[in-house]
């Protein structure tokens, strides 16, 4: 580094030794300062006394830690599953059966969102509740900033890794989070656009745990897909009683306009998580019924990162 910085005049080699019980260790950053057992320096000539006095100083600040070094960024050290797909495709309501089988916890962005959405009366819920009405993607540095807070939270000792539905959304946020943790595979769920508008028309959650439903039946050309009801009333939630809704961006009006920008700004990260060959795709055609289908091809690709598509 001094040399490059130009403050010695001739070529010199510099060496280190670091001693400690267990032998001789090449790697400064794995060593202590009290394994410290010699260094000495060599040249095979002289340089003059301010350049002498700046190497031994970028010696000492170096490695022996006289100068503030930048706290790097928090890594999530486990590996992460992450779902795409448009709006509508199941995503949700896959991603939270792989979560019950695999023990992973799952972040859906959208849900926590939807939470600001409803109780966060800063600023940042009403830029949030703005972007809602228009169809728009909340924009990269606001959704880091929340992701990252909720992925650190969510890990814990016990769990395997998690799984992120609904986040990235563009390839900037891809890679952004890359420099935070490892993504393991990304598997996209992918419908034809008119049965992805007639499914999020009859989409319903819980308005309490956001449990998802859906009153469409599907049955034309190749797609056989039954309404995803309560087991009692239609109206009321199997988990927590609470009243069944339809969000407000399912509308037909706005539906159409976020399928227009997931093609233009998160249709990409297919092409972008293709290249680090850690994609998968699966087109669910009877819905619900396909899990079990899905959760093989998943378990598949994870062990041997050989995807299996079922098109």
């Amino acid at each position: 580094a001094c040399w490059q910085k130009g403050m010695l005049k001739v070529p010199h080699s510099i060496f280190f030794f670091f001693q400690a019980e267990d032998g001789i260790r090449d790697s400064v950053a794995s060593r202590g300062l009290g394994d410290v057992y010699k260094r000495q320096v060599s040249t095979q000539s002289t340089w003059d006394q301010k350049g002498k006095g700046m190497l031994a100083k970028c010696i000492s600040r170096q490695f022996f830690g006289l100068f503030k070094k930048k706290v790097p960024a928090k890594f999530y050290t486990k590996p992460m599953l992450v779902l795409l797909g448009a709006p509508g495709v199941g995503k949700g309501t896959y991603g939270k059966r792989l979560s019950a089988d695999w023990k992973m916890p799952i972040f859906s962005t959208g849900e926590y969102l939807r939470t600001l959405l409803k109780t966060d009366k800063t600023d940042l819920g009403e830029k949030l509740r703005e972007f809602v009405k228009l169809g728009k993607l909340v924009d990269d540095a606001t959704i880091m900033k929340i992701m990252e807070k909720r992925l650190f939270e969510d890990e814990k000792p016990e769990n395997k890794g998690i799984i992120l539905d609904g986040f990235p959304r563009t390839v900037g946020q891809a890679e952004m989070l890359d420099k935070i943790g490892t993504v393991k595979a990304a598997m996209n769920f992918y419908l034809r656009d008119d049965i992805l508008v007639e499914k999020l028309a009859g989409r319903r959650e819980c308005e309490k745990c956001h449990i998802p439903y859906n009153i469409a039946t599907i049955k034309r050309a190749a797609y056989d897909m039954d309404p995803l009801l309560p087991k009692g009333s239609v109206e009321i939630c199997d988990a927590c009683k609470g009243k069944l809704i339809q969000r407000e961006d399912d509308t037909p009006k706005v539906i159409q306009d976020r399928l227009k920008i997931y093609k233009e700004k998160t249709a990409p990260l297919e092409g972008y998580y293709k290249k680090k060959k850690i994609y998968i795709e699966y087109e669910p055609k009877r819905g619900v019924t396909d899990y079990p289908d899905i959760l093989v091809k998943m378990d598949h690709f994870i062990k041997t990162n050989k995807p299996q598509s079922n098109r």
